[in-house]
């Protein structure tokens, strides 16, 4: 029987797990690209830590202690610190290798609709909800993130990105499924009934959200995920570009 307080790390290990292994893979030599990996994940902390500090702070989401191992460090728990490593390394591994196997093909132009649609789409959620506060920041980074590399940066790798990003949703929901209730199929696919949600690693002040899950995760975490390894990833290429 696993004791209960270590379901949240378990989660992170297992995110990171085969592709940390598979960083040594002679033909893929991820390990080769940590100093420009972990150079965006620090980039990514510096912004998403306080944030996730404040939003602790204010009830905006919190932590259930029966899942946890009760070590804390600026008020989060280290499971949490452990998240915004495993999920990024765990993330940019596969985009590695989704730039190793498409290397020389040309990615198809639908790629770059669905990144002007979901800005779009971010822009216009954060507008209709600015009163609901992750909602608000969560789209509308997000917005701002995309229409950057869309308008200013015309980023050649975000065609990639986006393809990665669609590849991991399913692991995505699957991982913050079990973050967000432990036992996740256990609900529709589409849940609005939020309130009764049980057995949850992470909690959320539901007013503060859409109030929609897929499953047990809310819907505000895809534009959350989107920004946050879309920040690292835009780091990691800058790193590599300039060295």
């Amino acid at each position: 029987m696993i004791d209960p307080k270590l379901y949240y790390l378990l989660i992170n290990l297992g995110c990171i797990s085969i592709p940390l292994i598979f960083s040594f893979h002679p033909w893929l030599k991820f390990y080769r690209n940590w100093k420009a990996l972990f150079a965006g994940i620090i980039a990514m902390m510096l912004i998403f830590i306080p944030w996730d500090i404040y939003f602790t702070k204010i009830g905006v989401w919190g932590f259930n202690d029966e899942y946890i191992s009760g070590i804390y460090l600026f008020n989060l728990p280290i499971e949490e610190w452990l998240f915004f490593i495993c999920i990024p390394y765990a993330c940019l591994f596969t985009y590695h290798c989704a730039k190793f196997f498409t290397k020389g093909k040309k990615l198809p132009d639908i790629l770059h609709l669905i990144a002007w649609i979901t800005a779009i789409i971010c822009g216009l959620t954060a507008i209709l909800h600015h009163d609901k506060l992750y909602t608000f920041f969560a789209h509308f980074f997000c917005c701002i993130l995309l229409l950057y590399h869309l308008i200013i940066r015309k980023s050649n790798y975000l065609k990639l990105f986006m393809l990665t990003f669609l590849v991991l949703l399913l692991p995505f929901v699957i991982s913050n499924g079990f973050l967000t209730g432990v036992h996740f199929w256990e609900y529709p696919f589409i849940n609005t009934d939020v309130e009764n949600i049980t057995e949850k690693i992470v909690w959320y002040n539901n007013t503060e959200n859409l109030g929609i899950r897929i499953f047990t995760m809310p819907l505000d975490d895809i534009s959350y995920g989107l920004t946050m390894l879309l920040l690292v990833t835009t780091v990691y290429e800058t790193f590599i570009e300039q060295n």
